[in-house]
């Protein structure tokens, strides 16, 4: 079973106000196996699934994945440049919307969960095959709150990301990805460091992979537009 959730554009103009509501709403809740799989908008906003989705401390699979894109930069460039990340805020995980308001997703399977964190060299992508390294080849400040960076990493030998921030204050911001083709793709993105602002929504499966809520993609193109 697909839950689709229709999302407002106006609101990720506005962005106002997260409010929490006064009790556990479930979205979904298994009625035969009890906690088999649960889906719901947390209250607490202390919850540890806050912790596990702003986590980006490297684990053994995490430091090979790492070391692996990182050794593969330095054949290709010896050196790789130091700098002072032009961001303020180095860490961004995904932003979702649900009935005109913002969320976090905790997901039942993590493996699709695309966070970025970005140090002195590198900005890493992190997927389901670890953190990626890329090397920053220039960084600048463009027009209208905007932050490009170009990329070159094992996978992509040219990128560059555009991040729009569309709400400083509250951390919020649309990633742009581009591609030499010109090819484009867009994510909505929230700053790790304020993450417990936003409610958070879990999908909690605790005995086998289910369905995760699918999300319509909205019209970045007209957001940055307007």
């Amino acid at each position: 079973m697909k839950y689709h959730l229709v999302i407002s554009f106006t609101l990720i103009f506005s962005l106002l106000g997260f409010s929490q509501p006064k009790d556990t709403l479930f979205i979904k809740k298994d009625s035969i196996y009890g906690t088999s799989q649960s889906i719901y908008i947390a209250k607490n906003k202390s919850t540890q699934h806050y912790n596990r989705l702003v986590d980006l401390n490297f684990g053994e699979f995490d430091a090979e994945s790492y070391l692996m894109s990182l050794s593969y930069l330095k054949e290709k460039n010896p050196i790789l440049k130091k700098n002072i990340p032009i961001l303020s805020e180095t860490q961004w995980i995904p932003l979702v919307q649900y009935k005109k308001k913002l969320f976090v997703y905790y997901p039942c399977d993590f493996y699709s969960f695309y966070k970025v964190s970005i140090n002195d060299s590198t900005f890493i992508d992190w997927t389901g095959e670890g953190p990626i390294a890329n090397h920053i080849i220039n960084q600048r400040k463009g027009k209208k709150n905007t932050f490009e960076f170009d990329l070159c990493s094992m996978y992509d030998p040219l990128k560059t990301i555009i991040i729009h921030t569309i709400n400083q204050k509250k951390g919020i911001a649309i990633f742009e990805t581009v591609y030499p083709n010109n090819e484009r793709f867009y994510s909505l993105m929230i700053a790790a460091s304020k993450i417990n602002r936003v409610p958070l929504i879990v999908n909690q499966c605790d005995f086998q992979k289910q369905h995760e809520l699918n999300f319509e993609e909205p019209d970045f193109k007209k957001i940055l537009n307007h």
